[in-house]
Parts: C-alpha cells; sequence; structure tokens
C-alpha cells in the first residue's frame, strides 16, 4: 500500500513550495526547522466517502504498465485538507493574508493533488502569545475518488485518490 491519503498531504505540500510557501506536513516526526517568515502546515482533517458504484465497481480498466485489464474498485470521496498558516510576530496578520492569497490561488487554479477543489475557508487570525505566532485556519474541501485495482488473485492491490476514476 502507498498511504494514499499521505500522498495527498505531500502533494499539497509540493504544490504550495512552488507557489513559494514554507509548507510542511503536520505533525511530521522530522524535526522543525524555524522559518523567518510565513508556514503553512498541511493536514487532512475530513474524510467523507460515498458509494461509487454497485459493490463499489467501477470498471474494467488496461494496466499502463503491464498492458493487462484490471477491474477497479473505489469510492466517491469528500476531503477537507487544513493548511494553518503561521507567521512570526513581526509578519503580523498581513503576512498570514498575503500567504492565504497566494494559496488559494494556488488550490484553485491547480487543484490538489489531481483533486477538485471545490471551497478554501479561512477562519480568523490569532496569535498564540505562547508561541509568539500568529495563526490562520485554513481548509479547503477536494472532490475526488479513493480507488483500488485487484490482482489476478482477487485481491486489492494498491489504493489511490484520484481526481477521476478512469
Amino acid at each position: 500500500m502507498t498511504g494514499a491519503l499521505n500522498l495527498l498531504r505531500r502533494a499539497a505540500v509540493e504544490l504550495l513550495k512552488e507557489y513559494g510557501i514554507h509548507a510542511v506536513t503536520a505533525m511530521d516526526a522530522a524535526p522543525r526547522q524555524r522559518w523567518d517568515g510565513p508556514v503553512a502546515a498541511v493536514s487532512l482533517s475530513r474524510v467523507v466517502c460515498a458509494a461509487g458504484g454497485f459493490r463499489d465497481y467501477l470498471g474494467l480498466r488496461t494496466d499502463p504498465d503491464t498492458g493487462e485489464e484490471c477491474e477497479l474498485y473505489g469510492r466517491g470521496v469528500e476531503l477537507t485538507v487544513s493548511m494553518d498558516i503561521f507567521a512570526p510576530r513581526d509578519g503580523g496578520e498581513q503576512a498570514c493574508q498575503d500567504t492565504l492569497a497566494v494559496m488559494a490561488e494556488a488550490v484553485t487554479c491547480r487543484g490538489l493533488g489531481g483533486l477538485t477543489v471545490l471551497e478554501v475557508n479561512a477562519g480568523r487570525v490569532e496569535f498564540l502569545e505562547q508561541d509568539g505566532l500568529y495563526r490562520l485556519p485554513v481548509s479547503c474541501l477536494c472532490k475526488g475518488w479513493l480507488v483500488a485495482r485487484v490482482d489476478a488473485g482477487g485481491a486489492f492491490a494498491d489504493f489511490e485518490v484520484r481526481g477521476r476514476t478512469i
């Protein structure tokens, strides 16, 4: 298994970095870096699945690597990706708002990991006195598919998150 939802978080981090935003996956075990500007912490905060087809059967697909037909199973999925923006005291609320503008452009123009972004919601900027940081909570509602292919023995071989089924 590839950890499809973790791959989605990493794809979101890479997209934000392409747009010049410092970004990390939230709650990673890696040592924390201290930046002099804003940083976005990306996490997955909600997953809602819906039936994909009869018994979640989506159809047949030709495997691009082997040329063999394989069955696809899956479900429609709505994912809420949280991308909280943290900014140092000297950057203030404006640093959070400026980063939000770039972030919103990135995800609405490019999607998130191949998923369609339906909404970008931002809360209110708050100052975290204990950390000396400003925080702006942001969430992105995305729609796509959680898809699994079945190997020759009938077992699920792998899961992936896709913007479309086939």
